[in-house]
């Protein structure tokens, strides 16, 4: 058997800031035309690795060490920076995680892809317009002309990244480094991304290290995988040996962590669930769930949607007919009292906007919205601000949806204040320290400012600050889609005790079908602002009717 060639050697990197160790004594080889991921959790060490092996390291406080690190046998620790200028630009190919922050948003698409290839003097100045275009059709982006001259704030978060994905490319490089490429795609997008990383990877016969915090995405993309815990290399083998024998607590966690469509479980297991022994998950019966929706279905609904219509004008005109976007076009639906009603569909399909209309936040311009038997549209200040103390919205970005400059304290003692519903600043106070509670925080939470808090820490604040109006309704719009699988899983569990010790109903909105089949009693499926398929969420998960439905199903990362 042939003996693989190393195209990347690290050997025992060390990386530490003023507060102390990041990257403890990590090491990885990645063979030529070979695809290695690193998995593990937001600071776990993962793009820091990436970002050192870039040399992207040198200009910041952070103190980087190691004993090796070689790119095709030649030591990168001691290059100049003009050296690591030129290994960046013809060796190296990177993909990060937000394409809109990575690109120029006042420069257009092709002059930033052209700007590698003059930079690095790769092949001729005049052919460098034509080869952005190659570079274009080669990551499949429509009519390449139109993408050249385009600003990114006019293109699709799919076509962004594919202009990444051709800056990255445009050099030949030896090694693609993709750091979390896909994390803020639909899923039917993030296949197609990852179908072409690695067809980019065949065709160009390079290396790929890939970084992400979902086991079960590169499952059927890498060859190794390296599991990575605060800084630590705990687990690494093929893909194969990593999902049927994994051997580290974390690993297991991480692989079960995210919901499984084969069964449903009462909690989602979370990595501190996992110890030396396997411990068992007790499942939701069949029989159980359809005693529990005939109790559901027996009731009067708590929202009734009927030919929801909600048209964006496109043009503006004195004498001629406007054109329009029907973002919501004649959507009709119910929603019950302790109802999970689960919404997909892909960017750009309406979800959004249906629960901004159902708050007023944006108005209906045709359709029929009531909320306990009372129509919602044309309310005065009064009866607006009473429903919006009974339908609460929980955003997608907690980091967004929280005043930097606030103390979380603050934050949620806001709609106590704005409502009048608790008078006093004690008694306010130790309401909010019930809420905080209620999430699972402490009252030390109180005092920190968000920058001080994790991402999973931050969902919970935004979900305590929802809970302070003692809602009926949730609204949760992609409550889940930032977060790493193991914190996703103990904010869904959160979600699920929540509703169950105060009663709450759900619209539950995402584009993961996984996350909405576990969490939802029904699941309506949307395309381009119509409804296209609507039922039980088990029926509907593994009997599909609609085409689009399937191709979402078939879209989703199902482990090895």
């Amino acid at each position: 058997m042939k003996e693989k060639k190393i195209l990347l050697r690290l050997e025992d990197l060390y990386i530490s800031s003023m507060e102390g160790l990041l990257i403890n004594g990590f090491s990885l080889t990645v063979n030529s035309n070979e695809i290695v991921a690193i998995v593990g959790e937001s600071g776990s060490g993962k793009s820091l690795t990436a970002l050192a092996i870039a040399g992207l390291l040198r200009q910041t406080p952070l103190s980087v060490s190691s004993k090796k690190m070689q790119l095709s046998g030649r030591e990168l620790s001691n290059l100049s920076h003009k050296d690591w200028q030129t290994i960046r630009g013809k060796e190296f190919g990177m993909i990060f995680q937000e394409p809109q922050s990575s690109l120029n948003p006042s420069m257009r698409c092709g002059p930033q892809v052209m700007e590698r290839l003059q930079q690095n003097k790769i092949g001729k100045p005049q052919d460098y317009h034509n080869k952005v275009l190659e570079a274009f059709q080669q990551v499949r982006l429509p009519q390449p002309k139109r993408i050249f001259k385009a600003y990114p704030h006019e293109l699709s978060g799919g076509q962004k990244q594919r202009v990444m994905i051709a800056m990255a490319l445009i050099g030949n490089p030896k090694l693609l480094i993709a750091d979390e490429p896909t994390t803020a795609l639909d899923v039917t997008v993030q296949k197609e991304i990852l179908n072409l990383i690695k067809e980019q990877q065949k065709d160009h016969k390079m290396s790929v290290l890939f970084i992400s915090h979902d086991l079960s995405l590169v499952a059927q993309f890498a060859d190794r995988v390296l599991v990575m815990y605060q800084g630590i290399l705990v687990e690494s083998g093929t893909v194969k040996q990593i999902f049927k024998n994994p051997k580290d607590p974390y690993t297991r966690g991480l692989l079960y962590a995210r919901p499984q469509p084969d069964k449903r479980l009462k909690r989602l297991p979370t990595v501190g669930d996992f110890s030396d022994e396997q411990k068992s998950f007790k499942s939701i019966s069949k029989a159980t769930r359809v005693k529990r929706q005939k109790v559901l279905y027996s009731q009067k609904p708590l929202l009734e949607v009927r030919g929801l219509i909600k048209e964006y004008p496109l043009t503006r005109h004195w004498f001629k007919e406007n054109q329009c976007l029907k973002a919501v076009n004649k959507v009709s639906f119910d929603l019950y009292p302790g109802e999970t009603l689960g919404l997909v569909g892909e960017s750009g399909c309406g979800k959004s906007t249906i629960s901004r209309t159902l708050v007023n936040l944006d108005l209906p311009t045709a359709g029929e919205i009531r909320y306990k038997g009372q129509s919602i549209i044309g309310l005065n200040h009064r009866e607006l601000m009473n429903l919006r103390k009974q339908i609460q919205l929980v955003f997608q970005d907690p980091f967004a949806a929280l005043h930097p400059l606030k103390q979380i304290g603050d934050a949620i003692t806001e709609p106590l204040y704005v409502h009048g519903l608790v008078n006093g600043k004690k008694a306010q106070k130790q309401r909010v320290f019930n809420l905080l509670e209620q999430v699972g925080l402490g009252a030390e939470h109180y005092y920190r400012y968000p920058h001080q808090l994790s991402g999973g820490q931050k969902q919970r604040v935004v979900i305590a600050r929802a809970l302070a109006t003692e809602p009926q309704l949730l609204l949760l719009d992609e409550s889940v889609a930032a977060l790493d699988i193991s914190v996703q899983a103990q904010v869904l569990n959160l979600l699920n005790d929540l509703k169950d010790q105060l009663k709450l109903s759900y619209l539950l909105i995402s584009h993961d079908l996984n996350v909405v089949k576990y969490m939802a009693d029904r699941i309506l499926v949307m395309q381009k602002g119509i409804l296209v398929e609507e039922g039980e969420a088990d029926q509907l998960y593994f009997n599909p009717q609609q085409p689009y439905t399937q191709q979402l199903i078939a879209a989703l990362p199902k482990g090895y």
